[in-house]
């Protein structure tokens, strides 16, 4: 094992034994486990425990009774307001807002306080932010940033520290996802409902547009696979060339501006007749409808729009689209903690929620006779 290596290994068990004292497995006047039991438990070297104790030792966290073992210090017993941190890619995004109202809607009803980060999808500024603080917080709840098909170290980190911890919105299909807690939107049902609604307006050619960059996003992954489901059920042709990617600019903004920037390419799509466009979200589609109309295409007659989230400006415009309930995903998010922290000697088999959504039809399509 190299240096690297065995930091890691002794900062994951100092890491575990923090959790389990705030937890309140580990109590004042009873004496942990001996650091035989220990090794036999974590299966490392002696060495390597030993560091993780002293380190616990010089932050004051547990004391060494002379010929009578580890005891945790009585100052650190458990925290008695316990906090979590919450980490999204945009909390001024319209679809974030509304996780993050679900998620202090319901931690204020159990007396929890919560930090907000932004990672701006960046994965080295979500790293930053969970050891920021592993030792300030109870829990996380992540919208996770991919990079590879995998989870960022921060995230793999507070798995092996036992702290609780739930995904929200978007995950990865590998055998990490299977152990930690989420709670998602049905992106499948989504975008075949999409596609099935764009395909019983009469639209003959209906194409998708979507983020750069983000196809290999699982949430994209099972939103295309829905809607393509439903446009062979209805034998519409579709193919690659009928995925149109926006350039990534304004994530900020829940990517408007770039919806806005791929008007032209969609109005030549439509030229040979009526089609439909199912958007990565709402606001893209709000941005694109904008630049559609300056360029005077007719909406819903030449284009029809159909967008996924239903913030709150798509009812305001009119915007058809798939409405997930963004406020439920928060509070259930939530929930999932509060159970965890709530019953820390418990054995919580990790919770796996899908959110159903609901084709909202509006006047951005129609029938097309």
């Amino acid at each position: 094992m190299n240096i690297k290596q065995n930091k890691a290994q002794h900062k994951r068990i100092a890491d575990i034994i923090k959790r389990r004292i705030a937890k309140g497995k580990y109590t004042i006047e009873e004496k942990m486990p001996s650091e035989n039991e220990l090794l036999k438990e974590f299966k490392v070297s002696k060495l390597t425990l030993l560091k993780a104790l002293n380190a616990l030792v010089h932050q004051g966290i547990i004391f060494r009774r002379q010929g009578s073992g580890t005891f945790v210090a009585p100052t650190v017993s458990g925290r008695k307001n316990k906090k979590i941190a919450v980490i999204v890619y945009h909390s001024d995004n319209p679809y974030y807002s509304k996780i993050i109202k679900g998620i202090e809607n319901y931690a204020s009803q159990k007396g929890l306080g919560v930090i907000l980060c932004n990672s701006k999808g960046d994965i080295k500024k979500e790293n930053e932010y969970i050891e920021r603080f592993m030792d300030e917080v109870d829990g996380f709840i992540i919208s996770p940033v991919e990079k590879n098909s995998e989870y960022s170290d921060g995230i793999k980190n507070i798995f092996d520290s036992e702290m609780p911890l739930a995904l929200l919105s978007d995950t990865i299909v590998n055998q990490l996802t299977a152990l930690v807690n989420y709670v998602v939107p049905d992106d499948c049902t989504g975008g075949f409902l999409a596609g099935k609604h764009l395909a019983e307006c009469g639209y003959k050619r209906i194409g998708m547009l979507v983020c750069k960059g983000n196809m290999e996003k699982e949430t994209l992954k099972e939103r295309l696979k829905g809607f393509k489901l439903a446009l062979l059920q209805y034998g519409i042709p579709f193919d690659s060339s009928m995925i149109f990617e926006t350039s990534n600019d304004d994530p900020d903004n829940g990517y408007m501006q770039d919806g806005y920037k791929a008007s032209p390419v969609i109005a030549n799509f439509c030229k040979d007749g009526p089609s439909g466009i199912f958007t990565l979200g709402d606001s893209m589609a709000i941005g694109l409808l904008k630049g559609l109309r300056e360029l005077g295409i007719n909406i819903p007659g030449q284009v029809g729009i159909c967008g996924f989230d239903d913030i709150e400006l798509a009812s305001h415009i009119e915007l058809t689209t798939i409405a997930q309930n963004a406020v439920d995903i928060g509070e259930k998010s939530a929930e999932i903690l509060t159970k965890i922290l709530e019953n820390p000697d418990a054995e919580i088999p990790p919770q796996h929620i899908v959110v159903p959504v609901v084709l909202k039809v509006r006047q951005t399509t129609a029938r097309i006779s």
